[in-house]
């Protein structure tokens, strides 16, 4: 994400927060220094400009569903989380198919490590941290 606002952005500033299109709304509003009049699900980026960040999230929740316009793409629904090292993705509809990835060692996702016995405790880590996810929304927790 690239960002230029010179009252508040010192140039040149590069973070290593993850941050998300959903913070946009609420980064918006609180540099406009104005209150949502319901909660937003983002975090505004504010704290990372001026170096006061506090408790950011090291991870997040990616949903998709399954569409049944398109044929080829019926029974894809998953629901992931990603943090900084891992890509964990569980299928809703399909057996079996779940996918794990180490970001560092495969940034393009071409070796789905779920299988491998080394990776055990990290699969049991990024399950929990999906449903830690879930449950934040308000969503049942995956078995």
């Amino acid at each position: 994400m690239l960002v230029r606002y010179p009252p508040k952005v010192k140039a040149g500033t590069k973070p290593e927060q993850m941050v998300l299109s959903i913070d946009l709304a609420p980064t918006m509003l609180d540099l406009a220094g104005v209150k949502p009049n319901s909660p937003l699900q983002g975090q505004s980026w504010a704290p990372i400009f001026n170096g006061t960040v506090q408790d950011w999230r090291n991870s997040f929740l990616v949903e998709y569903y399954s569409d049944i316009v398109m044929p080829r793409i019926v029974k894809m629904g998953y629901k992931a989380v990603r943090n900084e090292r891992y890509k964990y993705i569980h299928y809703l509809e399909l057996q079996g198919m779940n996918e794990l990835y180490d970001l560092v060692k495969d940034p393009f996702e071409l070796h789905n490590v779920i299988d491998d016995p080394s990776m055990a405790t990290v699969l049991r880590e990024m399950q929990e941290e999906l449903n830690q996810c879930l449950e934040k929304t308000g969503a049942e927790r995956l078995p």
